[in-house]
C-alpha cells in the first residue's frame, strides 16, 4: 500500500492525468470553435434565404396580380369564353404567406 503513496508515483500520475485532460479540452475547444464558425454561416444563410423567400412571395403575389388582371381583361373583351383553367396549384405551405 505504502508504494502507490509514493510521491514520484502521484506526480507521474497527476501529470497523465492534466495531460488528458488538456488534450479533451483543447479538442473540445477546436470542435466548438468549428460548431460556431457552422453557427455563423448558417445564420448568414437563414437572412439572405429570408430576403430571398420575401422577394419570391412579393414576384408571386405580383404575377398573381397580373393573371387576374388579364383573365378580367379576357372577359370583358371576349364575352362568353372562359380562359383555360389554370394548371398550377399554391402549395398549402404557401397559401398564407400569399
Amino acid at each position: 500500500m505504502q508504494s502507490w503513496l509514493n510521491p514520484d508515483l502521484v506526480q507521474a500520475f497527476g501529470i497523465a492525468i492534466a495531460t488528458v485532460i488538456g488534450a479533451v479540452t483543447a479538442w473540445q475547444a477546436r470542435e466548438v470553435a468549428k460548431l460556431r464558425e457552422r453557427v455563423a454561416a448558417l445564420e448568414d444563410q437563414a437572412v439572405t434565404d429570408q430576403r430571398r423567400f420575401r422577394d419570391a412571395i412579393r414576384l408571386i403575389r405580383a404575377l398573381q396580380r397580373h393573371i387576374d388582371e388579364l383573365l378580367s381583361f379576357l372577359r370583358l373583351h371576349v364575352p362568353g369564353q372562359e380562359p383555360p383553367p389554370a394548371r398550377y396549384s399554391i402549395p398549402a405551405a404557401l397559401e398564407e404567406e400569399i
